[in-house]
């Protein structure tokens, strides 16, 4: 017996479902991978019993305007299985886009495939970035669309007649659907399988995924009131969200504050009320854990921990390191190295 078949169970002759759900799926050059795997690999657990992987009850192309690999963003290339070719064939069109400061430029015939789609009335999604590239058509203009929140500023600057929505994993509106991509992913191929193959068919693969428990640890450390991300007002989530991401980069309050709608003082008046403390202390604190962690766990200077953790200097990074801690950068250095201290 082969080592990899089960012992428990052989697997059933495959069959043809009445209508399977058929996606035909353009990845943009530069696209993000966990976004796409997240997409896809929920409709291939959706697609047969256990974990088979036949494309019986869903149906997946990735196509291109040739065979050459599409690179994603971590570098790793995806094979185009389909050339492009007549969208009615496929339920829906998911465009992925790339990340926005790529250098490879999306072909001409990647971007007429879509207005191709649309005029022959088959439905568009966009996940991840996609969303960029349908207001680039102007298929956007005075619709609402899902994206991330830290590209909802993008959004406004290059697409000011789109509305960017960031507290939602997907959003209809106009017969375009939107989904900001990561693991909201899930939820865009959760729809897409309930509204084509019904809610069981859907329920299976949330519970396959489920089963391991990671989501609900995810859930917790987004609890975490340290974190602050379980704050109810979503502006202030977001702003933390924002601090994390840019713990390493030079900023100021009221960029977070224009990035997340709202005025410098608003902003301040909202940590205050939430988290009692100002955003800038509230940073700092980010800035000052993730230099603690450095100081005790790796060789880098002082210096280079102070320039990689956003103080302007070294001096202002111990200054602060020691109201926190009770200890210069270099004290607690030695003191983890002869007491062990973690």
């Amino acid at each position: 017996m082969n080592q990899l078949t089960s012992p428990i169970t052989s697997i059933k002759p495959a069959f043809e479902s009445d209508s399977p759900l058929r996606v035909g799926i353009l990845a943009a050059p530069d696209f993000t991978l966990l976004s796409l795997s997240c997409f896809i690999d929920f409709l291939r657990l959706s697609s047969d019993e256990r974990d088979y992987s036949r494309q019986i009850y869903c149906h997946w192309d990735l196509l291109f305007d040739n065979t050459d690999p599409i690179y994603s963003s971590c570098g790793i290339p995806l094979i185009p299985r389909r050339l492009f070719g007549d969208p009615r064939e496929y339920d829906c069109i998911v465009v992925h886009g790339g990340i926005l400061h790529g250098t490879t430029p999306v072909p001409d015939a990647y971007l007429a495939f879509i207005r191709q789609a649309v005029a022959s009335q088959v439905r568009v999604i966009g996940l991840c970035t996609g969303q960029f590239l349908l207001a680039r058509l102007g298929l956007l203009t005075g619709l609402r669309c899902a994206v991330h929140f830290s590209l909802a500023e993008e959004m406004q600057a290059l697409y000011p007649d789109v509305i960017p929505v960031t507290d939602q994993p997907v959003v209809h509106d106009g017969g375009i659907t939107t989904c900001p991509g990561g693991l909201a992913s899930i939820n865009l191929a959760a729809q897409l399988v309930t509204e084509k193959c019904g809610q069981i068919r859907a329920d299976k693969t949330l519970h396959y995924l489920l089963a391991d428990r990671g989501f609900d640890e995810m859930r917790e450390r987004k609890q975490e009131g340290e974190l602050g991300l379980k704050c109810s007002d979503q502006r202030v989530a977001n702003a933390v969200g924002l601090m994390l991401q840019r713990i390493h980069e030079s900023g100021t309050v009221a960029d977070i504050a224009k990035l997340v709608g709202v005025t410098e003082r608003e902003l301040t008046r909202l940590f205050n009320q939430y988290l009692r403390a100002s955003p800038a202390m509230y940073w700092r604190q980010l800035r000052l854990k993730a230099a603690h962690w450095q100081v005790i766990n790796s060789s880098r200077s002082i210096t280079q921990i102070a320039y990689e953790c956003g103080f302007t200097d070294s001096s202002h990074l111990i200054y602060w390191f020691k109201r926190t801690y009770h200890a210069t950068p270099s004290r607690l250095r030695k003191l983890r190295q002869t007491v062990g201290i973690h």
